[in-house]
């Protein structure tokens, strides 16, 4: 709640041309931003290039536009429209999602084999969020990854509550599963020859 309001003292700043206070949206957003327009096109310069241009529009319009509650959710909402747009110039259909979870979060470890263990795992729970079923994973990145509330992830992908709740426990429970998995195989090599 706190960096709601916040967001909104900044907006207000805004709408009375604080450049400043642009800017600091701009680094408070933009990554993540990034990030989400990536799950819809793929391609990173096309994402960067849409959610400039959102913070470029919400420039133009600051003096038209009212947003009182959650600035945050109004910028999902932007870049996800935007995205759409791009995808709709280049095709009718787009399902698949890139992906993005756990780029840039591998801690420091003391011994190459604590390093190299926690890649593989990680590279195993990345196999297993691409697998999901679109949608799914998109709820679960933007959950997990962007830190939104599901009413947020409902605002922002027109679902409801009771859907994204779906999507997240449906997620977490293939996870859950997929590791048990990977633990039982790490102990147990000769099991996956014997499957």
């Amino acid at each position: 709640m706190e960096q709601e309001s916040n967001d909104i003292i900044l907006f207000r700043q805004v709408k009375s041309d604080d450049r400043l206070a642009l800017n600091t949206l701009f680094a408070r957003y933009y990554q993540k931003l990034c990030g989400f327009a990536t799950t819809y096109i793929r391609q990173a310069n096309e994402a960067e290039e849409v959610v400039s241009d959102v913070f470029v529009t919400l420039w133009k319009n600051r003096h038209h536009l009212v947003i009182e509650k959650n600035l945050k959710a109004y910028l999902y909402v932007s870049v996800r429209h935007a995205a759409l747009a791009v995808i709709k110039k280049r095709q009718p259909l787009f399902e698949d999602i890139e992906d993005i979870l756990f780029e840039n979060t591998l801690p420091d470890f003391h011994t190459p084999e604590q390093s190299l263990l926690h890649k593989e795992l990680q590279q195993y729970i990345n196999n297993t969020v691409d697998a999901l079923p679109p949608r799914c994973k998109q709820v679960f990145l933007m959950s997990r990854i962007d830190e939104l509330t599901y009413r947020e992830i409902s605002e922002i992908l027109e679902i409801s509550e009771n859907t994204v709740e779906n999507h997240l426990v449906k997620a977490l429970s293939v996870l859950r599963d997929s590791l048990k998995r990977y633990h039982y195989t790490e102990h147990h090599p000769r099991a996956l020859t014997e499957a």
